[in-house]
Order: structure tokens, then C-alpha cells, then sequence
């Protein structure tokens, strides 16, 4: 901001001397100039007048000759003339030096603005105006402002305040349209004593209305932003542009498009770095980790980032304390040598170390080394980032001790062999408890000692079950078989005798229908054996071999019907009801009994149609090759059929051609 002039309570030196505005120079104190100025010139007036006063005697008696006078005559008007001449060229002088002069410039930082007059405050207030900016236009407003209503210069003030005022109007609007809303309304407010408060207020209030709706979008799209909703954030970001607002609808839009882009992009690799974190393992918290680090910390998604970092960092401690746990000290140095540096871990990392060379110790498994394991561990003091880990790990071990102790008294009780040796031993080892390292063995052990054990109590059940069956109770023997328990040792054993015994229970059943049906069909009574083979149930162990009987006459049976209908059919005559006979022979299974007859049957009906062919052909040649074309290829004389049709249609056409000879195969019936 420039200084403001400086206003002097004290005159101003050297001041003008014409008061007219259309000099353009106006300064205070022009009437003490004005006045000294016409008191100088008056004195100067009296001073020329002594030339000019005339010359008398001073005595009649003294007075001079006549050549005398006319001497001093002469020289008289000599000097008259030269002080002419002299008055003459200082009078011109004097006019020409005065109309020459140029007046001085008022000084208006030092003006003294009491006494200033109105040309010199609007010479001043102009050179303000001028330079254009917020505070220079308001000075020559207060220049001017506070002159008289009744002041000669008031039209010419008018204008000026008018011009100015809307000027600074403008320069506010455009202070809105850079994004200063503050300064806007600030300057605003300056002008309310200038310009109808009102509108002042109903303008700055629409500012401040368009403000709040701008922040009001770039919240929602933020907000969108922070859900992941991307289309709707850059949707309620468009909204800026229609604001009529250059900086909200340019600047701050553009601002606001590169800072969700940025951030869909960021959000993209940080769903992409989370994911990696979701499914764990060295290599994914590796590069989740270097994916969030490359998220800049000016970036909407670096707070994220940052929780993502130090959760993955909490997991790759829990996986090498993980692989500590598990014996795996080799997978746990590879993870401590693969932890960047700048993750700050070097604290854990001595920790992890420590622990590793303990573990690898007491992967011998012997107590001696799970003791000296121990003791490595505790080496980790509390206070240590790892401590807690270096106590569960002492607990672990502690904990293998104790169940090695446990699974070896348990193997000794059961070398005893007996029922209830076994049963202490089970009871015994199942105090190592899951996650030791010798679980594994433990529950081995268990279910051998359980299974002999079991078979132990449940084989008298069974040896009965098998000697009941033997002797023809088959329901009696079922029956005790079932009292050995699902997840029993032999279990599964006794269900499967229980299954052959059921088969031949109902085998004894269902025997007796399906031997009758049998004979039914070999009656060829087909209908009567399936209805009769259909009795037997889907439980029944011979339901198998009775569908398969069943899928067997119902084809003899079909076969027998479509026999019967073509031989009904036959019996017309015709070539029609031959050919539609011959069409049901077809239909009849090969694999059936009536196969061989169907094919038969098709041959003589055939021939048949030949021969009525040729009777027909010597009449009329198309007819008999109509006829003949009604023989199927399955037929026996298909071959000598398509041979006469051939000489038939050469016949037609013709040509000659050699006759066929009257052969048909003797009828079979």
C-alpha cells in the first residue's frame, strides 16, 4: 500500500497566484499573494510618477536669461523623454516577465488541508485518482467529498465523486472475481456514505451468499472424495463453474479437479497398497509399505498412508515373530534384513535378532537347548520393543518342556498294553495342549492308543454279530453289530457286515416276485412281468437286476405291439399300407426276439412293392418309379429297386435301356 500524502497544518510556501480552476494550479493562501502582489505594484506606480512631476521656479529674482531658459528647456524635455523611454521599457518588461512566469506547483503531500482551496484539493484529488488503486481513488474521494453543497465547483465535484465512486465499485467486484471476498466487502462497506447503503448490503450479502455456496460445493465434493465416490465428487465440482465467480468458476475449480484427480490416482494406489496389506505375506507389506511412502504429505490420502504404514509395519514384526514361534528363525532374519531403514525399526530389529539366535537354539527340541533358548530370550528386557514377544516365546518353550515331560510319561504308561494303561495314557498326553511343538505327535499318539483301545472293547460285539448270521439270525446279528457307535475303531467294519446281512434279508424277500416275473415274460406275457418286476423296491438288493429285466420287456413288449400293428397294416395291400408297414417293422429293436422277424417281414412287404411297381410301370412308368422309390435301404432288394427305377428313368428320357429281369424273392409266409 503507498503512504498516504501527508496534509501540513502549517501554509503552504511559495503559493500560486491565480485562483482559476482552469489553470490547474490551486494552492491555500492566495489571497495574502493576491494582496502583496497589488501593494507592490501601486508603490512601483508612485515611484514612476516622480519622473513625471513638474519642475517650478523658485524665486522671480533668480530667474535665469533667456538663453538660460531655453537651456534648461532643452534639457528638461530631454530628461522627460529619456525617463519616458525608460518608464516605457519597464512597464513593458514588467508585462512581459509577469505574462511569462510560470506559476508553482501546489505540493500535495504537504497541502494544509484547513485552508486548501477546492482547485488544489480536486488538482489533488485527480493526481490521486489517477494511479488507479483502492487507496489513492478513496483519498481523492475524501478530498473532495466534504466541500460545500453550495460550492461553484459542485457539478465538476458531482462528476468526479460519481466517476470515482463507481470506479471503486468496479475495483471491488473485481477484488470479489480474484477470490479476496474479504477485501471486497471491506472496500464495499468504505463506499456505503458515498452510494445508497442498501444496495451496498444487497451486494455484499450476494458475495457472500455465492461464497458460502461455493464452499458449500467444494465440502460435498470433498466429502465424496473422502467416500471413494469419484463420479460424484467430480460431478459436484462441476458445479463451481456455473457460479458466476471467475475464481470460484476457474481457479479454484481447476485447483479443486487436479486435487481429486490427484487424489483418485493416490486412492487407486492405496487400494491398490491396502489390498497387498489385506493379503499379507513379506513381499505384499513390502510394497504396500513403498506404495503409501510415495503418497506426498500435501496429498488428501497421506494420513491413510500413514496408518497403512504402521500397520504394516505391525505385521511384519508379527510375522517374524510368527516364524520365531514356530521354530522358523531362518524366515525371520530374512524378514529383519529385508525391513527398509527408514521404517525406523532398528530397535525391534535388535530385538528380533536376539530372539532368532535363541531359536535357532532351541530348534534342537532337547530340553538342555529349550532351557538355554530360555535363557537367551531373557535377555530381552522390559521396556524393549519386543519384550512381549521375547515373554511368549519363553512361555512357549517353557510350555514344550512341560508337555515333552507330559507326552513321554504318557508313552511309557502305554507300553503296559492293557485297557486301562491306554486309557491313562490318553488322559496323559492330552495335556499338550494345541500350538506346542509336540501337539502334533501327542494327538498321533492319542489316536493310535484310542483305536487300540476301541478295538480292544468293541471286538466281542462283533465276533457275536458274526456267529449269530452264521447260524441263520441275520436280524438278530444286525442288531448287535449296531451297538458299536459311529467314530468308533470298528465302526465301519460293522456297518458293512450290517449291509451284507440286509442284502441277503432281502434277497430272501424280493427273490419270489421277481422269479415269477421272469416267467411271465417267458411266456411272452411282457406287460405282466414288468408290473410284477415294478413290486420290487429301491432298497431291495436285487432292484438293480429288476430294472434291468424291466428296461428289457418293456422293449420285447414294443417290439410285439409294433408288429402286430404293421401286419394289420400289411394286410391292405396297397403300396401305402405296405410302405406304412414296412415304417413300423423299422421301429422294432434289433436286440429284441421280434427283430429277426421284423426284418423278414420288411424284405417280403418290400418285394412286394416291386412287384406292383413293375405291373403299374407298364402303364405308366412314373407311377411304378413312385412306387419303388417306397422300398427303404434296409431292405434286401433295395439295390435291385434303385436298378429298375434307373432303367424306368431312361425309359423316359429316351434312351434305351436294357430291361430288368422279373425276379422277386420268394414270400416267407
Amino acid at each position: 500500500m503507498p503512504p498516504k500524502p501527508h496534509y501540513s497544518n502549517s501554509p503552504t510556501p511559495n503559493p500560486p497566484t491565480d485562483d482559476s480552476l482552469s489553470a490547474g494550479i490551486h494552492y491555500v493562501g492566495r489571497s495574502a499573494g493576491r494582496s502583496s502582489t497589488v501593494a507592490s505594484g501601486t508603490t512601483e506606480i508612485q515611484k514612476s510618477s516622480k519622473f513625471i512631476q513638474p519642475i517650478h521656479p523658485t524665486s522671480t529674482a533668480q530667474s535665469p536669461s533667456p538663453d538660460s531658459f531655453a537651456a534648461s528647456t532643452r534639457w528638461s524635455w530631454q530628461w522627460l523623454a529619456a525617463g519616458v523611454v525608460v518608464f516605457s521599457s519597464m512597464v513593458g518588461f514588467g508585462s512581459a516577465a509577469v505574462l511569462l512566469k510560470l506559476p508553482t506547483l501546489p505540493n500535495c503531500p504537504q497541502m494544509f488541508l484547513p485552508t486548501a482551496s477546492a482547485s488544489v484539493r480536486m488538482y489533488c484529488a485527480q493526481l490521486a485518482a489517477n494511479k488507479g488503486t483502492r487507496e489513492d481513488l478513496l483519498e481523492a474521494v475524501h478530498l473532495i467529498q466534504d466541500l460545500p453543497a453550495d460550492h461553484p465547483l459542485r457539478p465538476e465535484i458531482d462528476r468526479y465523486l460519481e466517476e470515482w465512486v463507481t470506479t471503486l465499485l468496479d475495483l471491488a467486484d473485481e477484488t470479489f472475481h480474484t477470490g479476496e471476498l474479504e477485501e471486497a466487502i471491506s472496500l464495499a462497506q468504505d463506499l456505503s456514505i458515498y452510494v445508497d447503503s442498501a444496495l451496498i448490503e444487497e451486494r455484499t450479502a450476494r458475495w457472500q451468499a455465492l461464497w458460502d455456496d461455493a464452499e458449500a460445493i467444494v465440502a460435498e465434493a470433498q466429502d465424496h472424495m473422502k467416500a471413494g465416490a469419484w463420479g460424484k465428487a467430480f460431478q459436484a465440482a462441476g458445479k463451481l463453474t456455473k457460479l458466476e465467480n471467475d475464481y470460484w468458476a476457474t481457479k479454484r475449480y481447476d485447483e479443486l479437479y487436479t486435487e481429486l484427480t490427484t487424489a483418485r490416482q493416490e486412492g487407486k494406489k492405496l487400494d491398490s497398497a491396502f489390498a497387498q496389506l489385506d493379503r499379507g505375506g513379506l513381499d505384499n507389506l513390502l510394497a504396500a509399505i513403498a506404495a503409501a511412502e510415495k503418497i506426498p504429505t500435501e496429498s488428501s490420502a497421506h494420513a491413510e498412508a500413514q496408518t497403512l504404514i504402521e500397520e504394516a509395519k505391525g505385521k511384519l514384526m508379527d510375522l517374524a515373530v510368527r516364524s520365531l514361534k514356530q521354530g522358523d528363525w531362518q524366515t525371520a532374519m530374512q524378514i529383519a534384513n529385508r525391513i527398509p531403514a527408514d521404517l525406523q525399526l532398528q530397535a525391534e530389529l535388535d530385538d528380533l535378532t536376539l530372539l532368532a539366535d535363541a531359536t535357532s537354539i532351541a530348534s534342537f527340541g532337547t530340553q538342555i537347548n529349550l532351557e538355554d533358548a530360555i535363557r537367551e530370550a531373557q535377555k530381552v528386557e522390559p521396556g524393549r520393543p519386543l519384550y512381549k514377544h521375547a515373554q511368549s516365546l519363553i512361555q512357549h518353550w517353557q510350555s514344550t518342556i512341560s508337555a515333552g515331560l507330559n507326552l513321554e510319561s504318557a508313552i511309557e504308561l502305554a507300553q503296559d498294553g492293557s485297557s486301562q494303561a491306554l486309557a491313562s495314557a490318553i488322559s496323559q498326553a492330552r495335556t499338550v495342549s494345541a500350538g506346542n511343538p509336540r501337539h502334533g505327535e501327542a494327538q498321533r499318539r492319542i489316536r493310535e492308543w484310542q483305536t487300540e483301545l476301541e478295538r480292544r472293547q468293541d471286538q466281542p460285539i462283533l465276533d457275536k454279530a458274526e456267529a449269530l448270521a452264521i447260524s441263520g439270525n441275520l436280524s438278530q446279528a444286525i442288531a448287535q453289530a449296531q451297538k458299536i457307535s459311529a467314530g468308533r475303531a470298528l465302526h465301519g467294519q460293522a456297518q458293512q457286515r450290517i449291509q451284507d446281512w440286509q442284502r441277503q434279508l432281502a434277497s430272501g424277500r424280493d427273490r419270489p416276485t421277481l422269479q415269477q416275473a421272469y416267467e411271465l415274460a417267458n411266456q411272452g406275457r411282457y406287460t405282466e412281468a414288468v408290473q410284477q418286476a415294478q413290486q420290487i423296491s429301491a432298497s431291495s438288493p436285487l432292484y438293480t437286476e429288476a430294472q434291468n429285466q424291466i428296461g428289457n420287456w418293456q422293449a420285447e413288449s414294443q417290439a410285439q405291439t409294433l408288429m402286430v400293428q404293421a401286419e394289420e397294416r400289411a394286410r391292405a395291400g396297397t403300396p401305402e399300407a405296405l410302405s406304412s408297414a414296412i415304417g413300423l417293422a423299422q421301429q422294432v429293436s434289433n436286440n429284441t426276439s421280434q427283430g429277426n422277424n421284423a426284418q423278414s417281414k420288411l424284405d417280403f412287404w418290400s418285394s412286394q412293392l416291386l412287384q406292383i411297381a413293375r405291373q403299374r410301370s407298364r402303364s405308366n412308368l412314373n407311377e411304378g418309379i413312385r412306387i419303388a422309390q417306397l422300398i427303404p435301404a434296409a431292405s434286401s432288394i433295395y439295390g435291385t429297386a434303385q436298378s429298375q427305377i434307373a432303367t424306368w428313368q431312361q425309359l423316359l428320357a429316351g434312351s434305351p435301356a436294357t430291361p430288368e429281369p422279373e425276379t422277386i424273392p420268394a414270400s416267407n409266409e
